[in-house]
């Protein structure tokens, strides 16, 4: 594949010797003779490096680097210095044993192999992800005769993956949750079968219940020797923030991120799913995390999974499954479609004409519409103006999809008022994913001024130590009061932003 490289230097022969070694390599290289046009093409070209030689007359090599890396991150910045510039000038002495010199051509050979390990990398990241979708297969499979539990895994491994990422955390903390999530209740199938309702025990009797999955669970993985930390996740999951949990009575930050994280979102699949005692709705399952935030729970983390619940249930609170209709001639791809959206909590209709999915859509509104417009153009775009032009479908979100979109076709379906546009080339997942967000928004519109504000969350903290409130509050840019006693005097310690 050809690299294209960007070379940056104030000196014609300086940028002329270093783009010839660049092109013998058949890379393909643009030139630019200050700080300013290097800006401008990074900004509009798509780029695998820049080479930027330090004497620039209107910045320095630092502050271009700096600016470029801002505007184009994924795009690397090598800072060279030209010998010829250099050789007869007082920098010279600057240099010293530290310092080595290297041709311009062996400069390709170093970026080349770091190229090829750039493409051997996405294989890397398809076998996590085909891990990821084999384990939550298997777990699906584990969970289908039992009905209280079935697809609890899927739900807790989205809303911990949505959590971790609200929270900032790296590619190998939001992997932790999810594989956590997924594997934390496998103990179940090495105990003796349960039998009744657990909403019938009492709170000893599910705690004691609660404990030998998580001892059983960890006896099935701990000869399993992860890249990642996985086994931490699942092991602290039911430790308390304020020290009262188990199994090592961790408290605060001891507590792993990755497990204060699935704590939370493991307690509100548990709450609304009916595992501890009688099921509740979304909005008093997350009243409840509130509740016990600073005591059983970071307050931080239920904080990010308040503004996760914003968007993941924007419509949804107490309230039927969203429906998806689907039109397509093609039965593999409606069926592929069909199946990811079922699993991701959504029904789905199919239709396999224009004419078809009217009738269906009159007969059982949906929420959304996504249709094929590879058959017949045409006949797309009218029916989407005969939806516009319905004084009760007009609100209808429609999507459209093409096995081969061109350009022109994108620009003419987004201008007559399409809500979004798939390739069906493009990865299932993110379809469904594209689709999700035309529901949430539409659902955040239509609920408009009633919707509840999540500026922030209250917490007890008195069961920590001083400088364990004080770094909670100050990581999360809080505004508190925090009284703090002893038997002689007595005081308070404000917090703002």
């Amino acid at each position: 594949m050809e690299r294209n490289y960007l070379v940056v230097a104030a000196d014609g022969a300086v940028r002329e010797t270093l783009a010839g070694e660049l092109r013998k390599k058949g890379a393909a290289v643009t030139l630019a003779a200050n700080g300013g046009e290097a800006v401008r093409v990074v900004q509009s070209v798509a780029l695998d490096a820049v080479f930027v030689e330090t004497h620039l007359p209107d910045m320095s090599g630092e502050e271009l680097r700096s600016r470029l890396v801002d505007a184009r991150p994924d795009c690397r910045v090598v800072l060279l210095s030209s010998f010829r510039l250099v050789r007869n000038s007082p920098e010279l002495l600057r240099y010293g044993n530290e310092d080595f010199l290297i041709r311009a051509g062996q400069v390709f050979d170093l970026l080349k192999h770091q190229d090829d390990a750039r493409v051997a990398a996405p294989s890397s990241e398809r076998g996590r992800q085909a891990l990821m979708q084999l384990v939550d297969v298997l777990v699906g499979l584990l969970e289908l005769d039992q009905r209280q539990f079935s697809g609890s895994s899927h739900l807790t491994m989205k809303l911990g993956r949505a959590t971790a990422e609200q929270m900032g955390a790296g590619t190998d903390m939001v992997l932790e949750v999810m594989l956590g999530a997924l594997v934390r209740n496998i103990g179940r199938v090495g105990v003796e079968p349960e039998s009744g309702d657990p909403s019938d025990l009492s709170e000893e009797e599910r705690g004691q219940r609660v404990r030998e999955h998580v001892l059983a669970t960890l006896r099935l993985l701990e000869h399993i020797d992860f890249p990642w930390k996985v086994l931490p996740v699942v092991r602290h999951h039911h430790e308390r923030y304020n020290g009262s949990g188990f199994p090592d009575g961790l408290r605060g930050r001891e507590i792993p991120m990755g497990a204060r994280i699935l704590s939370v979102v493991d307690a509100y699949v548990a709450l609304t799913s009916g595992e501890e005692g009688p099921a509740r709705d979304p909005e008093t399952a997350l009243a409840e995390l509130v509740r016990r935030a600073g005591q059983e729970f970071d307050p931080e983390v239920v904080e990010a999974f308040h503004r996760v619940a914003d968007q993941w249930f924007a419509g949804r609170a107490a309230k039927r499954r969203p429906r998806v209709l689907i039109i397509d001639q093609q039965d593999q791809f409606r069926r592929l479609l069909r199946m990811r959206l079922l699993n991701e909590g959504m029904e789905a209709d199919e239709a396999v004409s224009y004419e078809k999915g009217l009738e269906s859509l009159l007969k059982n509104r949906p929420d959304i519409l996504i249709v094929d417009v590879d058959a017949d153009n045409n006949e797309a775009f009218q029916l989407l103006q005969e939806l516009q032009q319905d004084p009760t479908l007009c609100r209808l979100p429609v999507v459209f999809s093409s096995q081969r979109p061109s350009r022109q076709l994108k620009i003419r379906a987004l201008r007559q008022g399409v809500d979004d546009f798939c390739g069906k080339v493009d990865d299932v997942d993110e379809i469904v994913a594209r689709l999700e967000n035309v529901l949430i928004r539409e659902a955040m519109r239509a609920e408009g001024e009633t919707r509840r504000s999540r500026r922030g969350i209250t917490g007890d903290l008195e069961n920590l130590s001083l400088p364990d409130i004080v770094q909670t509050l100050t990581i999360g840019m809080k505004t508190a009061c925090v009284s703090v006693a002893s038997e002689e005097r007595a005081g308070k310690i404000w917090f703002e932003n």
